[in-house]
């Protein structure tokens, strides 16, 4: 949109719609006025002209740049009860909450977490923390002290030799305010909250006077950096003629201060009445000051450099304060904020410049043609830097239109990958270089820029985990996993490179004496060539260090590797009762097989039935069998209840009494059998010591009782 650069603003500025929405919410009632503020509060604009919140702002440059040059429709309720609004400006901070309700397509004139610079102590606390990185970088302001924190170093300034000028400044104040200058620590309360500066004696002049420089920068992104400086700002000159500071001159705040708000009182106060001179006054022009320079053969292409370096690493101090306050996560246009900020700028005789301070908030107000000039087209060029149309409106909205018709017909919102967000960021961010490259008025794009400053963001950042605490989690598991000690060496070469392997080695042979495969026809005839390999492979015990070999089951997740294989060695070894209690099932299994041919043929019927399962689910099935036996297991460190061992183990059936019942109760009878395994079982606690994560491991004694149980029900005992 193409806007009349040249539309005059004499400072004065009256909205005849205000009146009239006043003169209606008089004639209304009050229980009205609560409807009417609750539809607001749903409805969205869907006017074409877009709607300007100015309730918040006291300058009338911002109402008419809003109304008469860009046709908004001015609103003046409250912006934080009714979000009917696409841009606002307010004069106050603005808190993250406010940013988080905000649509998409809306626009606000503040960043959340700008005191961080606004404010006199945290400028100069951040700033001081760069400086001990790098303090031949971080030299452009007056050696800072915050007090009554530093209230001591700051004392034992005044007790080395010469006697030194220093410039106090309440921390949260404006306009020269509270501001005075001292050469003695007792003038200062210690339980005050100050700001003291080194002042600076030796100003740059001009006609006598000294001056500083009001700066106009916009930063209008934080994640990542994107910084703008206006071609055009205010020289603001003292009123009194400069003389060093001395003890009978430091009351004199006009010839040491430069603050508009204080000189403007005194007689000498001259006031420019023309913008087209604007090197004429104690109010000039930043680019008649440069004139001058020029004039007097001074490198000012150098100045501004040094400049436009200071103001980008002002802003790498607090980036990540304000990218930590930047809540929309979504908004990969990096565009919702944009602020206009007045960086103070003294320059030295040396022509060295310095920051003084930053303003969140700089004064618009238009009590001179040249303040009204500037002004107006500084707000001017914001906005339509900030692409604040009717267009960009509907493109975003339509897109969040899409968005949520996808959502409601998967069910389900849209996660984007890493990847696939990092394209559209560098997309959107394509699309605003191309735009802002055409639009963007007379403001310079300082940062991103060809000399690197990713050194100085990367230390801001560790600086901010430091005070957060962000990083203390991650020193800790840094410093746990350095002092874990290494694993102790085995004196033998283990066999094993994963001890899951062992386990997997072992519960396998378990369920291989379990379940003995059944050889088919088939199986023999391919396995004619190794036959008694295969068998030595089945009935081969377990060794304290098993060779693995290939079977069906899944390996579970590896142990963890700092403990050492040994220890898994002599667990298995400890494990040498429980495998003779398998082999006592097995041999049991072979008499009844001898005694009763009928039990064998039962068996050999389940078996083949149930081969297609794996083990583990081979012994789940025969819980779920219909004429399974109840039984009980003894518990470890109980008494023993005296009751008939018949009804412990199994419920008799009286239609059905089996030929071997006697023969099974005599070796029940027995302690112990010929090869060494118990005839009862004994449970035994069975723990792994050093269990993988998700894994529970089934009891292996509780196994071997339902298969001991099992036995007996297809023998009928």
């Amino acid at each position: 949109m193409k806007q009349d650069k040249e539309m005059p603003f004499n400072g004065d500025f009256e909205d005849s719609d205000a009146d009239e929405d006043d003169i209606s919410q008089e004639s209304e009632s009050e229980e009205e006025q609560i409807q009417i503020k609750k539809k607001k509060k749903k409805v969205v604009n869907s006017s074409k002209k877009l709607i300007m919140n100015v309730s918040d702002t006291q300058y009338p440059v911002v109402k008419f740049v809003g109304k008469m040059i860009y046709k908004f429709k001015l609103s003046y309720v409250p912006y934080l009860e009714n979000n009917n609004w696409d841009f606002c400006w307010t004069d106050n901070a603005v808190l993250p909450e406010t940013l988080s309700k905000m649509q998409p397509h809306q626009r606000i004139n503040h960043f959340p977490g700008m005191y961080s610079l606004a404010r006199k102590n945290h400028l100069g606390r951040n700033l001081n923390k760069m400086q001990k990185q790098y303090p031949d970088e971080y030299d452009f302001y007056p050696r800072t002290w915050m007090l009554p924190s530093e209230y001591g170093d700051f004392k034992a300034q005044f007790q080395k030799g010469k006697a030194k000028t220093f410039i106090v400044k309440p921390e949260a104040s404006c306009q020269g305010k509270g501001i005075f200058l001292t050469r003695s620590i007792d003038q200062i309360n210690p339980q005050e909250h100050y700001v003291a500066q080194r002042y600076i004696h030796k100003p740059l002049l001009i006609d006598g006077l000294k001056f500083d420089l009001r700066m106009y920068v916009m930063i209008c992104g934080c994640d990542p950096l994107r910084i703008y400086l206006y071609k055009e700002g205010l020289a603001r000159f003292a009123t009194q003629q400069y003389s060093s500071p001395h003890s009978t001159n430091l009351d004199d705040v006009c010839m040491h201060l430069t603050n508009y708000a204080i000189n403007k009182d005194n007689p000498n106060f001259v006031f420019n009445e023309d913008e087209k001179k604007m090197d004429v006054g104690h109010k000039r022009s930043m680019t008649s000051v440069f004139d001058w320079l020029r004039l007097q053969k001074q490198n000012v292409d150098q100045l501004l450099s040094d400049i436009k370096d200071l103001i980008i690493k002002t802003f790498c101090a607090v980036q990540p304060i304000l990218q930590q306050n930047y809540t929309q996560v979504e908004n990969y246009a990096n565009n919702m904020c944009f602020e206009i900020l007045g960086f103070d700028i003294l320059i030295d005789s040396s022509l060295k410049p310095y920051l003084l301070e930053v303003n969140h908030t700089p004064s618009f107000t238009t009590d001179t043609p040249l303040d009204s000039y500037i002004k107006k087209n500084l707000i001017r060029d914001a906005v339509t830097l900030m692409n604040i149309n009717v267009k960009t409106k509907n493109e975003i909205i339509s897109q969040k239109k899409d968005q949520m018709q996808k959502r409601v017909f998967t069910g389900k919102k849209a996660k984007l990958s890493y990847e696939e967000k990092r394209v559209l960021k560098m997309q959107a961010q394509k699309e605003r270089d191309e735009y802002e490259l055409k639009n963007k008025g007379d403001f310079e794009l300082i940062y991103p820029c060809d000399k690197s400053y990713d050194e100085f963001l990367q230390h801001a950042q560790k600086l901010y985990e430091d005070w957060t605490g962000a990083n203390i989690r991650r020193n800790l598991k840094r410093d746990t996993i350095s002092e874990q000690p290494k694993p102790q060496s085995c004196t033998q070469k283990p066999i094993l490179t994963q001890k899951s392997q062992l386990y997997k080695h072992v519960q396998s042979k378990v369920n291989t004496n379990l379940y003995p495969t059944k050889i088919t026809k088939a199986d023999q005839e391919v396995t004619q060539e190794e036959p008694e390999q295969t068998l030595q492979q089945v009935r081969e015990p377990i060794q304290s260090q098993p060779q693995l070999e290939p079977d069906n089951f899944v390996t579970y997740e590896d142990y963890q590797q700092s403990e050492s294989l040994k220890d898994l060695y002599n667990f298995a070894e400890k494990r040498i009762p429980e495998i003779q209690l398998i082999d006592l099932i097995q041999f049991r299994r072979a008499e009844s097989k001898q005694d009763n041919s009928s039990f064998q043929i039962i068996q050999m019927s389940q078996q083949n039935s149930l081969s297609n399962l794996s083990p583990l689910m081979q012994i789940k099935s025969i819980q779920d069998q219909k004429n399974e036996k109840k039984f009980s297991i003894r518990k470890k460190n109980k008494q023993s209840k005296q009751i008939d061992q018949e009804q412990l183990y199994f419920q008799q059936q009286s239609h059905y009494q089996p030929p071997i019942q006697q023969h099974s109760i005599s070796y029940q009878q027995q302690v112990q059998m010929q090869n060494g395994s118990f005839v009862k079982p004994k449970v035994f606690s069975i723990k792994l010591q050093h269990p993988p994560k998700g894994y529970k491991l089934q009891s292996l004694p509780i196994l071997m009782q339902q298969n001991y149980t099992k036995q007996r029900q297809e023998q009928g005992v």
